[in-house]
């Protein structure tokens, strides 16, 4: 699994609701990088004002524009209430979360415009910022625990650095992997979800090395340097 990635799947317009018309012509002769920094953008400016950043937000400002991304994603409830919560839950990681998930937008209505041009990877892209939603909202439960019953001090520090980064990263999926290490991606976060959904295991982090495990078919060890080649990406 190569650098950086996640891009979410959340959804957002303080008071515009992106259409695909919106975003039309951003893809054209662009790189994907290309389109997805000027969907970004656009996204960003009109959720968190001319500025285009979630830093400096006022608490309301900042509700609005994270119910009106929530809205957009046409999640489950219990999905929806799991992301508003990561969105909270942590003063000092809000904005980037709630940037984070701007680039999941992007890389949604992106997504629709690639897939009219080529159907599977636009469905790729898809599914990849949908899963990298689930990864947002699971994202307050990395570092809750701080023993498992799988999982040593060192191997649940490693791993929880490992979900941290994939969490600050969200262009790299579309940018840096290609559509079988996106697809990978996809299916390891999730059937993370599936596993934190189902309380099949204690913490996340042990959740998360479970699905790579499934996913890659490797066991524990391999498992685990995968989770450390992600703490060490950039």
């Amino acid at each position: 699994m190569k650098k950086a990635f996640v891009i979410g799947m959340v959804a957002l317009a303080t008071t515009v609701s992106f259409s695909t018309a919106h975003a039309a012509g951003v893809t054209g002769a662009k790189s994907v990088k290309e389109s997805l920094v000027d969907y970004t953008k656009q996204i960003k400016e009109a959720a968190f004002g001319k500025g285009g950043t979630a830093k400096g937000l006022s608490a309301q400002q900042a509700q609005i524009a994270r119910d009106k991304m929530i809205n957009e994603l046409n999640l489950p409830a219990g999905k929806n209430n799991a992301l508003a919560m990561s969105l909270t839950s942590d003063s000092a990681k809000s904005s980037q979360r709630l940037e984070n998930l701007a680039t999941v937008i992007a890389a949604k209505k992106m997504a629709v415009e690639i897939s009219k041009q080529d159907a599977v990877e636009g469905k790729s892209i898809d599914e990849a910022a949908t899963a990298s939603a689930k990864l947002l909202a699971n994202a307050s439960l990395t570092g809750a625990r701080k023993s498992a019953k799988e999982l040593d001090a060192a191997e649940l520090a490693d791993t929880s650095a490992a979900l941290t980064k994939l969490e600050g990263l969200p262009e790299g999926i579309l940018t840096r992997f290609s559509k079988a290490e996106r697809d990978s991606y996809t299916k390891i976060i999730e059937k993370h979800d599936q596993l934190v959904e189902t309380g099949a295991k204690s913490t996340s982090e042990e959740a998360f090395v479970q699905a790579i495990m499934d996913v890659k078919k490797v066991d524990k060890a391999k498992a685990l340097e995968i989770v450390r080649k992600l703490k060490e990406c950039v």
